[in-house]
């Protein structure tokens, strides 16, 4: 019985966490999205402003996204690996990156927009609720 309210609670955490990223990740994403166009405006191709748009989007949403689900766990005192969320966030971003073209992912601009946002997400979300007990690592969280 005691195991099955624990599950209860590690789900219900881990789906305020992602709502929590999911919702600043989207912030994030405007902003980045918003700061991508300034910075890329000026280009002579004119193209600078959506590749800067782009470019901001798919590295502020992760950011957005570690961000949200570090203010549930600290607010609520939830055990969490901050370290290994951010982590998890660039390995996921990265391995779409690298398996873009081998997998042609980069042929289909739905999969990859897609891929680009939920691979880092769901990487982010597992590596930050892996709290050091469950890998076998000490020092602090």
């Amino acid at each position: 019985m005691q195991r099955d309210v624990s599950m209860k609670q590690s789900l219900r955490a881990t789906l305020l966490e992602l709502v929590a990223g999911v919702l600043l990740g989207g912030c994030m994403l405007l902003l980045g999205s918003w700061v991508g166009v300034k910075l890329g405006s000026g280009a002579s191709s004119g193209w600078g402003d959506i590749i800067g748009a782009l470019f901001g989007s798919v590295l502020a949403f992760p950011v957005g996204f570690v961000a949200g689900m570090w203010l549930v766990a600290w607010r609520l005192h939830f055990p969490h690996s901050l370290w290994r969320g951010i982590l998890g966030a660039a390995l996921g971003l990265v391995l779409v990156l690298l398996l873009a073209e081998p997998l042609r992912l980069n042929r289909d601009s739905r999969v990859m927009g897609t891929l680009l946002y939920l691979v880092p997400s769901v990487a982010a979300l597992f590596g930050f609720n892996q709290s050091q007990h469950e890998s076998g690592s000490a020092g602090r969280r």
